[in-house]
């Protein structure tokens, strides 16, 4: 036998459904401060971001950079995506920029406002006509726009072994996201 309050019945008569659930004062519905965000969905995002050298042997270099990424968005916060970052540095005087076609992971806080984030990449990196294997890690805030649009802030920081040294590159970035996943 199921208890529910008085005014169960009538919620669920004028929502239209069979059955009246209660939920405790004070719940948040997924999607955190943003209302009753998407349930899950695809996402793009594109970033701009000035980017510098932490540990170039020959001097710092700051150069403007760019990324994209597309993944998947789950409520709970969690994401999987690929990305492209092109970070506008030539390592060593090489005249090609430093590429990283990675995977990553990212969790976003979905009940704080704005939203923080943390993400990890890892995958091929292209420099030097050569690949290497980078890595990078990301800390941010979201924060939500309208409606399946978000703005993040954050600072990216990337690994890349080029010629014995292994080079760190720190960039920082405005970004935008726009997600796909169901009704707000």
């Amino acid at each position: 036998m199921r208890r529910v309050t008085i005014l169960g019945p009538a919620l669920a008569l004028a929502m239209g459904s069979s059955t009246a659930g209660a939920r405790p004062i004070g719940w948040s519905p997924p999607g955190g401060h943003a209302g009753a965000g998407p349930e899950g969905g695809a996402l793009l995002g594109v970033e701009g971001a000035w980017t510098t050298t932490l540990a170039d042997p020959g001097g710092s270099q700051d150069a403007w950079g760019f990324g994209v990424r597309a993944g998947y968005g789950f409520a709970n916060g969690l994401e999987l995506h690929l990305r492209y970052d092109d970070l506008g540095i030539a390592p060593l005087s090489s005249g090609s920029p430093l590429q990283l076609a990675t995977g990553g992971l990212r969790y976003t806080v979905p009940i704080l406002f704005p939203m923080p984030f943390a993400e990890v990449d890892a995958g091929p990196a292209f420099v030097l006509g050569d690949v290497r294997f980078g890595v990078g890690a990301q800390l941010g805030l979201s924060i939500p726009v309208v409606n399946h649009v978000l703005v993040d802030v954050s600072a990216h920081d990337w690994f890349v072994p080029i010629q014995g040294t292994t080079w760190q590159t720190l960039t920082v970035g405005l970004g935008l996201t726009i997600t796909f996943g169901g009704p707000r």
